[in-house]
């Protein structure tokens, strides 16, 4: 039976989608690994395959990737997932891994943002580095714009920082479900793969009105300029999380101008990995917000 390395298990997408193989059929030993010593611990109090792994130390690598045959591969927002994510791959080739799958971004790889570009990278380092591999290339995440604390249900607004140029939107439930079919299938199917997610294409302002209808309750969107953004992300104290979100910023510029037309060309295939439909943000707010009756 193949074994599976899920890093960053205990974040959004790690988190679901160790809920869907744990949901799934059998026929996948599932590893999980966390940074942070008591997420480990909690899961091996509960029976679970679980290590700590520091991306920051590759030293750390060796004991996680101990009889693993494929690795779900994903890195925090910090300019340090480029040396992270060269020697992980490093390490499992090393280890014999058969299948790396790697959460990107929704890029046309000639976008002149530099996180963008770093992950192009990442992508040409893993084609090359005789693995078999997978790309997952999700649009804007649901979750990291309307699952808020408090939620909107309560706020009856949510912001971007992106004026009101369109969007292409994913959930973070459809990633972690693809990844699941993904790393269940295995590189047979899916190795040498590039999968791009993005179930539909909205403004913030038609986001608001899609929820209004839906929540039958008035949800607004406060509409923000990237250079609000930029102000925030100059206060961050650690130099990668600050180059990383500077990107960010600079990514929504060139929304706003225009200068990103290979986001919004409506390419998904989630249908084709999973055989149904994404969910839409109206689905997502239906199964998520729990709207009153």
């Amino acid at each position: 039976m193949a074994r599976a390395l899920i890093i960053g298990a205990s974040g959004t997408i790690g988190s679901r989608l160790v809920h869907e193989l744990d949901s799934g059929p059998d026929g996948l030993d599932l590893r999980v690994s966390s940074s942070r010593p008591e997420a480990v611990q909690r899961w091996r109090d509960e029976g679970r395959d679980s290590v700590l792994l520091d991306l920051d130390r590759p030293e750390s690598f060796a004991e996680a990737l101990t009889g693993v045959d494929r690795v779900f591969l994903l890195t925090g927002y910090s300019a340090s997932m480029l040396y992270q994510s060269k020697t992980l791959i490093d390490a499992a080739a090393d280890a014999g891994v058969e299948h790396l799958i790697h959460l990107g971004v929704y890029t046309s790889r000639r976008d002149l943002v530099p996180h963008y570009t770093w992950h192009d990278l990442i992508e040409t380092y893993m084609a090359a580095s005789g693995i078999a591999w997978t790309n997952l290339h999700p649009n804007s995440i649901i979750e990291s714009t309307l699952d808020t604390t408090p939620p909107i249900t309560d706020t009856g607004s949510f912001s971007v920082n992106h004026g009101e140029a369109p969007q292409g939107w994913v959930s973070a439930d459809d990633i972690a479900a693809v990844a699941a079919m993904v790393l269940r299938e295995g590189p047979e199917r899916h190795g040498n793969s590039d999968y791009w997610l993005s179930a539909e294409i909205l403004t913030g302002p038609e986001v608001a009105e899609v929820l209004t209808h839906t929540l039958g309750t008035p949800i607004s969107c406060d509409v923000q300029q990237p250079s609000y953004l930029a102000e925030i992300v100059k206060t961050i104290p650690d130099a990668g999380t600050r180059l990383y979100l500077e990107s960010g910023v600079e990514k929504m510029r060139r929304a706003v101008s225009g200068e990103l037309p290979g986001e919004l060309t409506g390419r998904d295939d989630i249908e084709k990995v999973l055989g149904r439909p994404p969910m839409t943000i109206r689905t997502w707010a239906g199964k998520r917000l729990h709207p009153q009756p």
